[in-house]
C-alpha cells in the first residue's frame, strides 16, 4: 500500500512544492499530483475554524453576521474552504478574541500572511483594539477604522516619515484610548499615506508600460476589468487604496506581469511572495510558468493580442475546476474567452 503524504513530513517544504510548479508541464499533474498534497492544509483549517466557532459561542449565523459574510459561506469555511482575503482572517481572529500573539500565528499558520505591521493603517488599529478591548471587537475595529479612513490627513512632509518599525509600534502599543489613537495617526499621516507609495508608482508604472491604451480607463475597458478592479485603480491614482493581496495579484495578471514582478509587488504592500503551499496561490505560480514557457508575458508577449495571457489565464482556471479558483474568476472573466 502506497504511504499517505504527510503534509508536515520535513521533504515537503515551500521549495519543494515550487520546483514541483516550476517543473510541472501538464495542468493533469498538477491537479491529479501536486494540488492533493497541498488538501491537509484545508483540513487544518477546517478543525481550526470549527473549533473557533464552538469556543466563541457563536451560531454560524452570527458568526456570519461578525465576518460581514453568509450563512452558507461560514458552512464552507466549516467544510474546509480557506477564505482568500487577509482581512477575513484579521475579522476571524478578532471574533475569536486573540492576542497579539494569537493573531500573527493565526494569520501564519492559517492564512500564510505576514503578522500585523503597525505601519499598516489597518494592521495598526487591529492592534490598537487588541490591545484595547475585551468584548465587541469586531464592531470597534470596523468603526474606528472606517471613521479614521474618511478623517485621515493624506501628507507628503512629516518630521516622523523615518521612524523605525519597531518604535513606531511601541509608540502604537502606549496608546490608550480612541482620542490618543486619532491624534497618533493624525501625527503620523505622513507614514500612512507614503506606506504604498511604492506600490501605487509600480502599479501606474506598469499601466503605462504595460498598455497600448493612453489611460488606464481605456485599459480596463479594453480588457473588461471587473468593478471592484476598476476602483482598486482608481483609488490607486488619488493614493488611497488599502491593498488586498487578491487584488495586487489580480492586477498583476492583467498587466501581464511574470512571477518576480507579482512578488515585488506584494512586497511593497508589505506582504509576503506567492506562497506556493497555498492552493489557490500555487495555482497562479503554476500559471505564471506556464504562461513564460509560451511567451505570453513581458517583452516576449504576442502584442497581436494583449488580452493573451489573460484568456489564457482563464481557460487554465476553468480547466482545473476547483472551488480555490471560482471566486477569482470573476476577475478576469470580462476578457474573451474562445480559445
Amino acid at each position: 500500500m502506497a504511504k499517505e503524504f504527510d503534509y508536515n513530513e520535513n521533504n515537503f517544504n515551500t521549495e519543494y512544492v515550487m520546483r514541483e510548479l516550476e517543473t510541472c508541464e501538464e495542468i493533469a499533474a498538477l491537479k491529479e499530483e501536486i494540488l492533493p498534497k497541498l488538501q491537509a492544509r484545508k483540513e487544518q483549517w477546517q478543525q481550526k475554524i470549527n473549533e473557533i466557532i464552538n469556543n466563541t459561542g457563536y451560531t454560524k449565523t452570527h458568526f456570519a453576521e461578525l465576518c460581514n459574510t453568509s450563512r452558507v459561506t461560514v458552512d464552507k469555511w466549516c467544510k474546509g474552504s480557506i477564505p482568500k482575503r487577509r482581512d477575513i482572517f484579521l475579522t476571524i481572529g478578532l471574533a475569536a478574541n486573540y492576542d497579539l500573539e494569537e493573531m500573527n500565528l493565526f494569520l501564519q499558520r492559517y492564512g500564510q500572511y505576514p503578522e500585523l505591521y503597525s505601519k499598516s493603517l489597518e494592521d495598526c488599529v487591529c492592534i490598537f483594539v487588541i490591545k484595547n478591548y475585551n468584548e465587541d471587537r469586531v464592531q470597534k475595529y470596523r468603526e474606528i477604522l472606517e471613521r479614521i479612513k474618511k478623517n485621515i490627513i493624506r501628507s507628503d512632509e512629516s518630521d516622523n516619515a523615518d521612524v523605525g518599525t519597531v518604535e513606531f509600534r511601541d509608540k502604537l502599543f502606549n496608546v490608550k484610548d480612541e482620542d490618543e489613537l486619532d491624534r497618533f495617526i493624525t501625527d503620523n499621516s505622513a507614514i500612512f499615506s507614503k506606506a504604498y507609495y511604492n506600490l501605487y508608482t509600480h502599479v501606474k508604472m506598469s499601466i503605462e508600460v504595460n498598455s497600448n491604451s493612453s489611460s488606464a480607463f481605456e485599459m480596463a475597458e479594453a480588457q473588461g476589468w471587473s468593478s471592484s478592479l476598476r476602483q482598486c485603480v482608481s483609488k490607486i491614482y488619488q493614493r488611497k487604496w488599502y491593498p488586498t493581496r487578491n487584488k495586487i495579484i489580480s492586477l498583476g495578471l492583467h498587466l501581464g506581469m511574470d512571477h518576480e514582478e507579482i512578488d515585488e509587488m506584494l512586497g511593497e504592500a508589505h506582504m509576503e511572495p506567492l506562497y506556493a503551499k497555498n492552493i489557490f496561490e500555487s495555482i497562479i505560480i503554476y500559471i505564471l510558468e506556464d504562461a513564460g514557457l509560451n511567451n505570453l508575458l513581458g517583452m516576449e508577449a504576442d502584442n497581436d493580442d494583449p488580452d493573451a495571457f489573460l484568456k489564457f489565464a482563464l481557460k487554465k482556471m476553468k480547466e482545473l475546476d476547483i472551488p480555490e479558483v471560482d471566486d477569482f474568476i470573476s476577475e478576469i472573466s470580462g476578457v474573451e474567452d474562445e480559445w
